[in-house]
């Protein structure tokens, strides 16, 4: 935890609205990415990012430094309000002008190229939109594992599962996205009609 989140939760213990507020600030925008790449939809990630810091300003006094970073403790409740809102509302399909309007996911050098920039998104969303049909448990864990850089104990912290159950969960996801994204790639080849043969040899 840094030295700035140490001090501003100890004036939030004492009811400081203005500590309380620059903690908001200051992991807002990591907690509305992690939630956003969760439930690929902005009003559902901003809402469950308020719930979220609803709950850990109500409990702040059980928040135990030893044991972990501020965000670290944000992220678990995060994640866990996510996937509950999962459970409840069928996802719809990432598109791109979601992705964009979300802002979070774009390349930072696509200023410098906007061809470079333009293709990375095409793949981030093929790749969302892939993730969305991994099963759940495989899903969280490779969000966990590739999007935030969690290691497999760290995962098994935040959902509730051993180091083991994580790196099994990652395997099986990689093993579907995988199947998935080549599904997909290989989807409009087999689409094309095949070409009609005549009599004559085409030239």
């Amino acid at each position: 935890m840094t030295m700035d989140d140490t001090r501003l939760i100890a004036r939030a213990l004492k009811d400081d609205a203005s500590a309380q507020q620059a903690l908001y600030e200051a992991h807002f925008g990591r907690a509305y990415r992690l939630a956003y790449v969760f439930l690929q939809n902005a009003g559902d990630a901003e809402e469950i990012v308020q719930d979220a810091y609803v709950y850990v300003f109500a409990h702040l006094e059980q928040y135990d430094p030893d044991r972990g970073s501020f965000w670290a403790w944000l992220r678990v409740t995060l994640v866990s309000r996510c996937r509950n809102r999962r459970r409840r509302k069928e996802m719809a399909a990432v598109s791109l002008e979601a992705l964009a309007a979300g802002g979070e996911l774009r390349d930072p050098g696509g200023e410098r190229d906007p061809a470079a920039a333009v293709a990375m998104r095409d793949s981030r969303r093929v790749i969302l939109e892939a993730l969305d049909l991994v099963s759940p448990g495989a899903r969280d864990v490779l969000i966990l594992r590739y999007y935030e850089g969690l290691k497999y104990a760290e995962i098994g912290e935040v959902l509730g599962c051993s180091a083991e159950a994580a790196r099994s969960r990652a395997v099986h996801g990689k093993v579907q996205l995988r199947e998935i994204l080549t599904a997909s790639l290989e989807a409009p080849v087999r689409a094309r009609p095949a070409k009609r043969m005549t009599g004559a040899r085409e030239r």
